[in-house]
């Protein structure tokens, strides 16, 4: 199977990757090549979850 038949893989795939850069020292809220990668992986892992999918199950917000 590859990423391309497993949307949900590569999603999870994205946000590791983000999450490792981050972890590695990339300022979040800095404009390096880093960051902008760090910002497409969870964007793209977002679009690839679709509507109604939230990133962390069982999680709640209210006002």
């Amino acid at each position: 199977m590859s990423y391309a038949d497993e949307p949900e893989r590569l999603a999870r795939l994205l946000r590791n990757l983000a999450s490792a850069l981050e972890e590695a020292g990339v300022n979040p809220s800095g404009s390096s090549d880093a960051r902008h990668l760090m910002d497409d992986a969870r964007q793209a892992a977002r679009e690839l979850e679709g509507p109604g999918r939230s990133q962390k199950p069982g999680r709640a917000v209210g006002f």
